[in-house]
């Protein structure tokens, strides 16, 4: 399956639930932003390291959480036709040689799509609640990230990451007003990716621009 190829290169405490930020959370933008006739964008991909050091289970799951962020990224970009969503078996049938190089295969899907930025996502944890939404032993927790690269110069023109694992209000008091707007609950992976998403969408600056 492609997504394991990293595309491209990638408790208890009642009702007090919020959340708390751990590693890298930025989003960086190029000075200058290009036009761009279309947005090509890739099926989240999972680390490639990540094989080999899973368990199987783990693996599954990561896997699922990467067909999941495709869903919602799919609502979110749907209606826009500055953006065309590729699947892994168009992917497939554009590169003659998946292992070819980076710029290679860039140049490639520039080609066939006619777009001049790409868009990768990639998955690096994906890890479901256990519990309820009262009352969780282990709370939800995403990482991934997103490039947007210029086909043209072959450099990223943005790029942004989001990685959350949710923790009781009286760990992170700071994050009230995220724990308020969740209702006060441990929330599931897919409600956390889907937050995720749309906040890590709301900075996107070609999306911007269509509005």
């Amino acid at each position: 399956m492609r997504r394991l190829l990293a595309l491209l290169c990638i408790c208890l405490f009642g009702l007090n639930a919020c959340s708390s930020w751990k590693g890298s959370d930025e989003t960086v933008e190029a000075q200058v932003l290009p036009e761009l006739s279309c947005i090509a964008v890739l099926p989240t991909a999972v680390p490639v390291e990540s094989t080999g050091i899973m368990l199987n289970t783990e693996l599954k799951s990561l896997l699922a959480g990467a067909a999941y962020l495709d869903s919602v990224l799919a609502e979110e970009l749907a209606g826009k036709e500055q953006f065309h969503i590729l699947t892994d078996h168009q992917i497939d049938g554009i590169l003659s040689d998946p292992w070819g190089g980076r710029i290679q295969q860039l140049r490639a899907i520039s080609k066939a799509t006619g777009c001049g930025g790409v868009l990768e996502t990639t998955l690096s944890r994906y890890r479901q609640r256990v519990g309820t939404k009262l009352s969780a032993e282990t709370p939800a927790s995403v990482s991934f990230s997103m490039d947007l690269v210029g086909v043209e110069k072959g450099v990223v023109l943005w790029s942004t990451s989001f990685d959350e694992t949710q923790q009781a209000l009286f760990d992170n008091i700071l994050s009230f007003k995220t724990a308020e707007s969740r209702g006060f609950k441990w929330i599931t992976a897919e409600e956390l990716i889907r937050k995720g998403l749309q906040t890590r969408l709301e900075a996107f600056p070609y999306l911007q621009k269509q509005e």
